[in-house]
């Protein structure tokens, strides 16, 4: 049980890392302006709706590397074949997408690849 508990753990650790790691790669080739302010709605809606594809293709890698690496490593660490556990950390990922997405003026198509490879 110890070992479920901690695979999940690590695995989101992990997928977050990775998140993070595909999100500073795009903010270096895609920069965000100095003076975006994130609290005007418009404003950050406009800057996303203006995102080249690669912009969203980066996100989107990112998101599937780090879910799949989290249900690697999930089954990796717990040695067994349970099902429940990437489910569980599937859940959260999802979850999490739900809030970036509310938080977020993400284009409808990339919030469905999201969710999609999320719960993959």
């Amino acid at each position: 049980m110890k070992r479920g508990i901690l695979s999940v753990i690590i695995g989101l650790v992990i997928a977050t890392i990775i998140f993070l790691l595909f999100a500073s790669i795009n903010s270096l080739l895609h920069p965000t302006p100095t003076i975006l302010n994130y609290n005007d709605g418009n404003a950050t809606k406009g800057f996303y709706e203006n995102q080249p594809l690669t912009f969203w293709v980066i996100v989107v890698v990112g998101w599937f590397n780090g879910s799949f690496l989290c249900g690697a490593l999930i089954k990796q660490i717990s040695e067994n074949d349970n099902k429940k556990l990437p489910i569980i950390a599937g859940g959260i990922l999802v979850l999490l997408a739900f809030t970036i997405f509310f938080t977020h003026a993400y284009p409808t198509w990339f919030i469905i690849a999201g969710l999609i490879i999320s719960v993959r």
